[in-house]
């Protein structure tokens, strides 16, 4: 079994979306549906959603990236919302930001070692 999609409910679909093609520039299929690998983000009007989410650590999207820093500096040009700034962990670089409607994206780098990237 595998987890093929996530759906994010928004009542600002065309801002969650171009936020999303800004911070990662997302493949988008045919479906509308960015992908991330082998899975699959939608982004959809829901009926019982409307406004920022209430709870923005319930589900947490993780995305692994290859160079946190690089991926960071690029955020930053955004003037993205950090929640968690980057820095280092035992398992690698986390950082947390907020997307339009307040759902928590953290950028991962598993396995960075703190010489991969001193200033």
């Amino acid at each position: 079994m595998n987890l093929g999609s996530v759906m994010l409910g928004s009542s600002e679909v065309a801002t969650m979306k171009d936020w999303y093609r800004a911070a990662f520039a997302p493949k988008e299929n045919e479906m509308g549906a960015f992908e991330f690998g082998a899975g699959q983000l939608f982004i959809e009007e829901h009926s019982e959603v409307a406004g920022p989410t209430a709870e923005p650590a319930r589900v947490i999207l993780n995305l692994d990236v290859a160079d946190c820093r690089s991926v960071e500096a690029h955020l930053r040009t955004l003037g993205v919302s950090w929640v968690r700034e980057v820095e280092q962990m035992p398992f690698g670089l986390i950082g947390t930001v907020a997307d339009p409607d307040g759902n928590y994206v953290q950028i991962i780098q598993w396995g960075a070692q703190p010489e991969a990237h001193k200033d």
